[in-house]
């Protein structure tokens, strides 16, 4: 029963990610207006500071429901399977994680050439490092 309590835990964790990617498309939003990349070089600096702050939330739940969707489930298959079966390589099961989800999002980058991709990719490396601790006290107790 403690391993499904901490499973659960674990799985709890992962709104990191959804908080990161916020802030990484806000950030990308103005980084992109800044170099002057196709699609933000047009955008007002009004519309990217303040209107990106409500219009972001619709871009992930009307554009990127299905790849959100996807991404959460097979973050959390990734994560039953692992953390069930070995618990003490935590940064490593999440670099592989990691590893595993992104190649579509680098592929989709160069493709598409949306850029935002490749920040995205970025920040859920980070958060997955915020995870660590995280895990690391769910494990530990």
């Amino acid at each position: 029963m403690n391993k499904v309590k901490n499973t659960l835990k674990i799985l709890s964790t992962n709104w990191v990610h959804f908080v990161g990617f916020y802030v990484t498309t806000y950030l990308s939003l103005i980084l992109f207006k800044l170099i002057g990349i196709e699609g933000s070089a047009n955008e007002e600096w009004n519309a990217i500071l303040f209107l990106s702050l409500l219009t972001i939330p619709l871009l992930f739940f009307v554009y990127g429901l299905r790849i959100i969707g996807g991404f959460l489930i097979a973050i959390i298959l990734l994560d039953i399977i692992s953390f069930n079966l070995k618990t003490s390589r935590i940064k490593l099961i999440l670099l592989i994680e990691w590893l595993l989800i992104i190649p579509p999002f680098i592929n989709w980058a160069f493709e598409y050439e949306y850029w935002l991709w490749i920040t995205l990719s970025i920040s859920f490396l980070i958060t997955q490092l915020f995870r660590k601790r995280k895990i690391t006290k769910i494990i530990k107790k």
